[in-house]
């Protein structure tokens, strides 16, 4: 991995937006991406209500279009 974050209030809106496009890449597909996404959404909201970090980077990534 190129882009190691070692600390959690070093996530930016950057990394999350960049990991779908790195999971599309490895060629996961829509719902696994959303699941990874949620996953880390809520991990994030709960570093948030444990105030290591003040906002939740992920709130602003949209999800995958999952074609149904």
């Amino acid at each position: 991995m190129e882009n190691q974050v070692v600390n959690v209030e070093d996530i930016t809106l950057s990394h999350v937006r960049q990991y779908p496009l790195k999971c599309q890449e490895k060629g996961d597909k829509p719902s696994t991406i959303n699941t990874k996404l949620l996953r880390i959404r809520a991990f994030l909201n709960y570093m948030v209500e444990c105030e290591v970090i003040k906002n939740n980077p992920a709130k602003k990534v949209k999800m995958q279009k999952d074609d149904v």
